[in-house]
């Protein structure tokens, strides 16, 4: 029997988590899968027009016979956000999570017309089979309640997958993790564990979410006016937080944002949430309120483009303009490739002659991450006392940083494995039986990824590099349109049409020119216009110092 881990996205970027557990018997015929997680991730300024990035899952594709089940961690969205654009391709296995992560999981199939998708609740210490795998999810403290780490029994032995997790020795709304538990799975010895490393660089321990309360808490109370609050739209823990304040000074709240909207709703509808009565008012109705007794909770924490809080930056939103006494509080931290959009929606905020509070880590504010720092990092380790170490869900150099605490806590080099998005770890035991006889691993030269994919108007699709060099080149250089057409005379008659580039007359006139140059010489068949549009592309280079989009029609 082999053992396989595959992760299909979440090594090379803190986003689109999702890992493939696969046992293989030494055939190499049939055997069991699962994935654990299926989220998606938030694009850069690389990817221009893209909504989503999602995880390559064409292996999962190819083996769905063989796909026993998805089971989820939690639900924040880089764990669960690429569900509905890739369940069916997958053959609509059932998708196994707690209480809430399936409430949100079912809100979002929901969202795209999936109803008839199946979802399993499954409950912490409550163990339940899949194929070969044996699953014991615990429970973990993360900034959204009902998270789960995953102890998988496998024929080789117990792979801990941590999930996303800090250690709160008193955390605001959920119980500590069970370290005992933790110590009785690396009693039956623990084969193999993958651990979070968002916060792998990070000195410490992480801040108890009490300790942000606190935060809070002053805050609102020296507001004298209106406070805005955005924070992440799934982050339940801080917005509880957040009613209880409002509660105690005796302010109304208004929410502002579909998907917080929605992730409160569903929270308080399964018994996550406890909001006292007419404690929230209908955003139509926030101005019948005085600013002193109002907190408006807003989604778009991250700059996401027509979010509430980048319109209300801008001042376009329709029923909140910014006033000079309001207070904006930022509670939350930048996912990596956010910190411009965040910065502008910052920019706008100031410029309405607002005050804005963002303090990302606490020390300084407003937001404790859901992710452990070192010493919370060392420490699992120490209490699960792994074979072989694998980190996951971060970049690279965070990874590799996870690498040197798992080295400072006595695993060997050799026995941690830096895998990338599509590289399988390849697991044999020379007994075959459960923790016994040496262990082998090795990482397969083969990839089982090379798409990009994406969604785009709602689909998912396969990104095309040609189409995002073109977006690229669009937004650097602008476009230019060369429109050759034949007069009654029988004679050529070229126009110039730019959008994003200056053209002078003067430098219009040698276009034309050089247009002619090269129908002459290429001619006007349709395998001649890349030549000329290439030519034309370095013409412009050198006249205007930009090489624009060109398109001969």
């Amino acid at each position: 029997m082999k053992l396989r881990i595959i992760p299909l996205g979440g090594m090379d970027e803190v986003g689109k988590n999702c890992t493939v557990f696969e046992c293989l018997p030494d055939g190499g015929q049939g055997g069991d899968i699962i994935a654990v997680d299926l989220g998606f991730d938030f694009p850069g300024p690389d990817f221009p027009g893209v909504d989503y990035l999602l995880p390559d899952v064409s292996y999962l594709e190819k083996n769905k016979n063989r796909l026993r089940g998805i089971v989820l961690t939690h639900g924040h969205l880089d764990h669960i956000g690429a569900i509905p654009y890739l369940v069916e391709k997958l053959g609509n296995p059932i998708i196994y999570g707690t209480r809430l992560t399936i409430g949100l999981v079912q809100d979002r199939l929901k969202e795209v017309g999936l109803l008839k998708i199946k979802t399993q609740v499954i409950s912490p210490d409550q163990p339940f089979n899949l194929g070969l795998f044996k699953i014991n999810p615990f429970q973990v403290v993360h900034n959204i309640p009902d998270s789960v780490g995953l102890a998988i029994k496998t024929p080789l032995g117990i792979i801990i997958h941590t999930g996303d997790f800090k250690f709160d020795s008193n955390p605001a709304d959920q119980k500590p993790i069970k370290k005992q538990r933790l110590i009785d799975f690396s009693k039956q010895g623990v084969l193999a564990c993958l651990s979070d490393s968002t916060n792998a660089e990070k000195a410490g321990r992480v801040v108890s979410e009490k300790e942000v309360g606190k935060v809070i808490d002053s805050i609102i109370r020296r507001a004298k006016a209106r406070v805005i609050f955005t924070t992440f739209s799934t982050l339940i823990s801080r917005i509880q937080q957040v009613i209880q304040v409002c509660q105690k000074y005796d302010r109304k709240i208004a929410i502002a944002g579909l998907s917080i909207k929605k992730s409160v709703a569903i929270a308080q509808d399964l018994d996550y949430l406890t909001v006292p009565p007419k404690l929230f008012i209908d955003l139509e109705n926030n101005s019948k309120y005085p600013d002193r007794k109002l907190l408006i909770l807003a989604g778009g924490s991250q700059g996401v483009e027509g979010s509430s809080m980048v319109r209300i930056a801008q001042n376009e939103h329709r029923l909140i303009k910014i006033k000079k006494s309001d207070t904006i509080v930022f509670s939350s931290s930048a996912i990596p490739g956010n910190e411009l959009a965040i910065h502008k929606v910052m920019n706008g905020i100031v410029d309405c002659g607002a005050k804005i509070i963002y303090q990302p880590v606490l020390g300084a504010g407003v937001h404790s991450s859901g992710h452990a720092f070192q010493e919370d990092l060392k420490e699992i380790l120490r209490l699960v006392r792994p074979k072989l170490f694998i980190p996951i869900e971060g970049e690279p150099y965070m990874r590799v940083q996870h690498i040197e605490l798992a080295k400072a806590v006595g695993i060997k080099r050799e026995n941690c494995f830096m895998l990338h998005n599509g590289q399988i770890l390849e697991i044999n035991s020379s007994s075959g039986k459960l923790g016994r006889g040496r262990i082998e691993a090795r990482i397969l030269p083969k990839k089982v990824v090379g798409l990009s994919m994406a969604v785009e108007g709602g689909r998912a699709t396969v990104l095309q590099k040609r189409i995002l060099e073109i977006r690229e080149k669009m937004a650097e250089a602008g476009v230019c349109l060369i429109s050759i057409s034949l007069t009654r005379k029988s004679q050529r008659e070229i126009q110039i049409i730019s959008k994003g580039l200056v053209i002078d007359q003067q430098t219009a006139l040698k276009i034309k020119n050089k247009v002619k140059k090269l129908i002459k010489k290429f001619g006007l068949r349709e395998s001649a216009r890349p030549k000329i549009e290439n030519s034309l592309s370095d013409f412009l280079l050198n006249k205007i110092g930009k090489r624009p989009l060109v398109i001969v029609v």
